[in-house]
């Protein structure tokens, strides 16, 4: 069994797979970046108790991380744990497998590159994906499986806890689609912003999008957001939520065989 993380910066998510990428438990809990081993290792037991999973059961840990300043105590958690060294997810890691053609490959969030990889490989090119979670981020792989950049926008919590903020008669709001599109209440005309103009603005982003290819691209959404954005738009995209694990298995597998 495999044990793959991914730290963002809201949560850390867990899963293990068996050695065909088949994702079998998956558990969260909030990334806490002044936390010490303590308390990481302490949300992995409790994980591994829920799914009674043992420790011992697990071959190798894959980390993908985008919170370098836990990276460590994480670690020391789960030598803890497993008494394995997990290894750090890389753009070195994808290299071989998607060539990143972007300015400073190594500066690429390793999320992103987990996505894009993860959808090249399982969906084929080429490739648009969506990771819909404190940002919405768009990855772009061409014909060729290389990967070309994207975009990188304030995700839709993080846009709707902005404007409660900001504008003081507007209150926090569940996100939810409204009845209408057109809102009769403020609660409404929030939500129906919200999820239709998400929504729209991605529908908008991937029609420009294709021209940029020689032949219709895949489409592949991922991300806490995802489930309930993407049914909404226009486009026949595909939503996996254990995309950035597909990702990082596939490349941390043919790693290991370069290495062996």
């Amino acid at each position: 069994m495999h044990l793959l993380i991914d730290i963002g910066n809201s949560t850390v998510i867990a899963a293990t797979a068996d050695d065909h990428c088949v994702i079998h438990h998956t558990f969260r809990f909030k990334t806490v970046k002044d936390a010490t081993a303590t308390y990481f290792r302490h949300e992995l037991q409790q994980g591994f108790a829920h799914h009674a999973i043992a420790p011992s059961t697990i071959a190798t840990v894959t980390i993908s991380s985008v919170v370098p300043e836990v990276n460590g105590d994480i670690a020391q958690a789960i030598t803890c744990l497993t008494r394995l060294t997990p290894h750090f997810f890389s753009a070195a890691d994808v290299q071989p497998l998607m060539p990143i053609d972007i300015d400073s490959p190594q500066l690429a969030g390793h999320d992103r590159l987990a996505d894009a990889l993860g959808a090249a490989t399982v969906y084929g090119t080429p490739t648009i994906v969506i990771d819909m979670g404190t940002a919405t981020t768009i990855g772009i792989v061409d014909h060729r499986k290389h990967f070309l950049g994207g975009m990188i926008i304030p995700g839709v919590k993080t846009s709707l806890k902005a404007l409660s903020q900001r504008a003081s008669q507007l209150p926090a709001i569940n996100i939810a689609a409204p009845n209408d599109i057109i809102g009769r209440n403020t609660l409404e005309c929030m939500q129906s912003g919200i999820v239709y103009g998400t929504a729209s603005m991605i529908d908008g982003i991937i029609t420009r999008l294709k021209d940029q290819f020689p032949t219709p691209p895949h489409i592949v959404a991922t991300g806490g957001m995802s489930t309930t954005i993407i049914p909404h738009c226009s486009h026949n995209i595909q939503i996996d939520p254990w995309l950035q694990f597909k990702g990082i298995f596939h490349a941390t597998v043919a790693a290991r065989q370069v290495r062996s």
